[in-house]
């Protein structure tokens, strides 16, 4: 049985044991209803410990992650509902709050409860060997501690679950108050430390074993957590967010800035990526499958961009593979553009709803490796003006002798791997050269253009780094899906998490600026002093720590666009007000005539209040606990 844990681990996780906080017997596995009988066997404590992962939160679906649609990457028509798009609308409020995670159903805390449940029983298993049950402990201490820092990234201040409430006690039991961000920081580094020395240091049987954490996405998580506890949603916040108090007076935010925080959270991401390296980790170079021809170095940036995300085979940056992050066939072909060849064509199966706002193709860089409205090289006032692509030096990544906007032209190769646009090039495996790769017209009349009333393409942008590669279509309605797990951290990202923490620490060092430069050569860019000094009008921006902090974010915006990190990134930076206030914009997809379908179009204007970088806690559970007090403006 050694293996038991991996069909709740690896698959899609069809079936996941349901669960409420009023009644013990809905957590315990096969519905047995006794808590001893669950740890009578290895067998049946293992089945526990799956649903103790089973509480993971579901980061590739579009509607149960709010950080997919939340930070205005990603649109849809206005015909599918999301709450993440909600969420940015302002729609979130105490009657019946968008995604609650605090309520009675919440899957967070009845995974904490699970955790403390298996954490206080697994000595009860007869004759299990130490070391097997010190791991299986490790992971569900850890997994416990994970829980309560997607819970405190929603609601900031939470009460402290480290024991489990049996049912019956008393309410002064249940009536818990929310302890200050300092503290549960302190207890989620403290939890994940204690849990660290009995984690395998790596994945010992991919197979048997992926998705279970090791020491390595434990490292990774424990920096990620330090920087979001140094970032300034939490590190010196004097605005009025963090005004509240707890019913005795106890302010639950710290107003004083610590750059111990910061140099804390450099430590942990150094350690961090020496664990990652000496465990074989790197940075994903894609390389030519047989059969497939491709050498131009910018292609090979682009693959290496988008298969970074979605390539799970020889994928040597994942720092972890979590399958609740299963991109699945619905998710896919929610990305995918219909009608690339016959065969997608007349494919009902692919929707295509899910689209890339414009505000995120102007994020990616020129092909100098700087902003566009930076780079004096790059038209930027003439950025909408529509052209007629001839020149050859444009053929794999837009289509000639067609029209398009000077926005799509001379990007970066993270751009031409990431984004579909109106005009642009999509390589699939199946293509095997450049020259072979499908050309996608966005607009009306159009190949991928609309082709159905309720799932199409509202913006005119996809996003390529949802959809494998290698999946391939026949006649009619058959396919082959090749589902994917996307990483919940990867190595990138744990490099930028150091660059920052780094510059918030000493400046702009070579040490900080190395770490950029890593990711942005992966991207066949240049490094940043070498790009700024000859390509932008602020030559001297990495030589300040603001300057450098803009682009390290830009960074961060760039290589993990639409990966649900942005919708978090601009909460712990406090970005929030401005960057998620900003209007949603993208194509008229209604048209045909290039020049009605490049005019921008406003699809939402939202505002994002002081109160928004928090969740509220419902109406309800303030009047099921006297001890609770509510998040600011709610």
């Amino acid at each position: 049985m050694k293996r038991e844990i991996t069909k709740y681990l690896i698959g899609v996780l069809l079936v996941i044991t349901s669960a409420s906080c009023s009644k013990y017997v809905d957590v315990v596995p096969d519905n047995v209803p006794i808590l001893e009988h669950a740890f009578a066997s290895r067998v049946m404590a293992e089945r526990y410990l799956a649903t103790c992962y089973n509480a993971m939160p579901n980061f590739s679906g579009y509607n149960a992650n709010p950080a997919i649609m939340g930070a205005g990457e990603i649109w849809t028509n206005e015909q599918i509902a999301s709450a993440g798009k909600n969420i940015l609308r302002g729609a979130q409020n105490t009657d019946s709050p968008l995604l609650n995670e605090w309520d009675g159903t919440s899957s967070l805390w009845r995974g904490i409860s699970d955790c403390n449940i298996f954490i206080d029983s697994i000595g009860q298993v007869p004759d299990m060997p130490i070391e097997e049950r010190d791991k299986w402990k490790a992971e569900a201490t850890f997994l416990k501690a994970f829980y309560h820092y997607e819970l405190l990234k929603r609601y900031g201040p939470i009460p402290i679950m480290d024991k489990f409430i049996p049912v019956g006690s008393d309410l002064e039991n249940y009536a818990v108050e929310r302890q200050p961000v300092d503290d549960v920081f302190t207890y989620i580094i403290k939890t994940i430390d204690g849990a660290m020395e009995f984690l395998d240091p790596n994945v010992v049987d991919v197979n048997a074993e992926m998705g279970r954490v090791n020491r390595i996405a434990a490292k990774a998580i424990k920096a990620e957590v330090l920087v979001y506890a140094a970032s300034p949603l939490f590190n010196g916040n004097q605005s009025l967010v963090a005004t509240i108090k707890n019913q005795n007076g106890k302010q639950l935010f710290n107003t004083t800035y610590s750059a111990e925080k910061w140099i804390s959270a450099a430590n942990a991401c150094r350690e961090a990526i020496e664990a990652a390296e000496q465990g074989g980790k790197s940075l994903f170079v894609w390389q030519a499958p047989p059969g497939v021809n491709i050498t131009r170095p910018e292609a090979i940036a682009q693959l290496s961009s988008r298969l970074a995300f979605s390539q799970n085979k020889d994928n040597t940056e994942g720092l972890w593979f979590y399958s609740n992050n299963l991109i699945s066939n619905e998710v896919q072909l929610s990305y995918m553009p219909r009608g690339w060849d016959a065969n997608t064509q007349s494919n009902a199966s692919i929707r295509s709803f899910l689209s890339a706002s414009q505000n995120m193709i102007a994020k990616y860089y020129s092909a100098n490796g700087v902003p566009i409205d930076e780079d004096k090289s790059y038209p930027y006032s003439q950025r909408f003006e529509v052209v007629n692509v001839t020149d050859p030096k444009y053929q794999y990544d837009v289509a000639l002798n067609n029209q398009t906007i000077r926005l799509h032209l001379d990007r970066e190769p993270r751009f031409y791997g990431n984004i579909s646009f109106d005009g642009g090039r999509y390589f699939m495996r199946s293509n095997a050269t450049e020259a072979g790769a499908f050309s996608t017209f966005y607009r009306l009349g159009g190949n991928v253009g609309i082709n159905n009333g309720t799932y199409y393409n509202v913006t005119g942008y996809g996003v390529k780094k949802y959809v494998n590669y290698e999946n391939t279509f026949g006649a009619s309605n058959s396919m082959s899906i090749v589902s994917f797990i996307a990483p919940v951290i990867r190595l990138a990202d744990l490099y930028l998490l150091y660059a920052e923490a780094l510059n918030e620490v000493n400046g702009p060092t070579a040490e900080a600026v190395s770490y950029i430069d890593k990711v942005r050569a992966r991207a066949g860019l240049k490094g940043v002093e070498a790009a700024w000094l000859e390509y932008s009008i602020y030559p001297s921006r990495p030589a300040t720590k603001d300057g450098l902090r803009k682009i390290i974010k830009d960074e961060r915006t760039i290589e993990l666009a639409f990966e649900g990190k942005r919708f978090w990134d601009l909460r712990r930076w406090k970005d929030g007000t401005e960057e998620l206030s900003k209007e949603v914009v993208g194509n008229d997809v209604n048209q045909q005539n290039p020049n009605l379908y490049y005019r921008q179009m406003v699809f939402y204007s939202p505002s994002f209040t002081e109160r928004d970088y928090f969740w509220p806690i419902s109406r309800a559970e303030l009047r099921r606990n006297p001890k609770m007090v509510q998040n600011y403006g709610w």
